[in-house]
């Protein structure tokens, strides 16, 4: 997994016309130590140079496909050995992640049906809303019965959990399951980029009616630290009365692998609560 404990900025003179904006931060992340991360930056500041001087006319988000993911670390989950097994962070727009590379977590996306799809449902089109992903899973593993689910559903999807065994994110395994199941494209993309699977454990900042923090970690100043202590206050009061996930169901005669269930109860002491509204 590509997260870092310390990290440190140097500030780079770019082409306004590529970037949007004469000057960007290029973050080094390390976990050994604020001079290795200060290291980090500068052979960062070297990649963008040579990234900018390339052909390749695509350019993007630079931040987005080098280097550690940039979020706050708040904790470590480890095994009895020392391993571990997940970490929780925050996330640009505030809200609580779990990240693990042993254990699959999947979401699925279920987007509003447009006009012609309800039309068309009236005719006996298929109905794909989520139920039929509920279905889908349930079939899916009676299918492959050396597989077993954990399925939630989430405020716009499904998200689900193999428990039968520790599955690393990049098992050709994954590859299949998630394209069989539906799982969000981006997802996909995410959990290969940052080598973990990723389960959001707090709600999004719009759904319970605040805007997103004013600044991002890491945060370079008091004003910024002191008015994002004021933002998270106002979140996590927010957040009181709203669930993430809401347990529906769960498919396969296999009993939960160890890990994979200190993995489960960490998910559902804070994203799974018998009561709330999804968020």
């Amino acid at each position: 997994m590509k997260f870092a404990k310390y990290w440190e900025k140097q500030d780079v003179n770019v082409d306004e016309k590529q970037f949007g904006q004469p000057i960007i931060s290029v973050w080094g992340g390390s976990n050994t130590s604020s001079e290795d991360a200060d290291h980090n930056a500068q052979k960062r500041v070297a990649s963008l140079n040579a990234f900018m001087a390339s052909d390749f006319t695509e350019k993007g988000d630079y931040e987005y496909w080098v280097g550690f993911v940039r979020e706050e670390l708040l904790e470590e989950v480890k095994a009895p050995d020392d391993t571990v097994l997940a970490v929780l962070t925050r996330n640009h727009y505030g809200a609580l992640v779990l990240n693990t590379d042993v254990v699959l977590f999947g979401d699925i996306d279920v987007t509003p049906p447009s006009f012609i799809e309800r039309f068309l449902e009236k005719f006996g089109k298929t109905k794909k809303d989520k139920g039929y992903y509920l279905k889908k899973i349930e079939a899916y593993q009676a299918a492959h019965p050396d597989l077993s689910f954990r399925v939630y559903e989430t405020h716009s999807g499904i998200r689900f959990i193999e428990t039968s065994r520790v599955i690393n994110s990049q098992d050709p395994i994954v590859t299949s399951l998630f394209k069989d199941l539906n799982v969000d494209p981006l997802y996909q993309h995410l959990c290969h980029r940052q080598a973990c699977f990723r389960a959001r454990l707090s709600p999004k900042p719009w759904r319970i009616g605040m805007a997103r923090p004013s600044s991002r970690f890491p945060r370079c100043n008091e004003n910024e630290m002191t008015a994002f202590r004021l933002w998270l206050s106002g979140y996590e009061k927010a957040s009181q009365g709203t669930t993430v996930v809401k347990h529906l169901a769960s498919f396969g005669a296999r009993r939960a692998d160890a890990t994979v269930q200190r993995v489960i109860e960490l998910h559902d002491r804070h994203a799974c609560l018998r009561s709330g509204t999804l968020a």
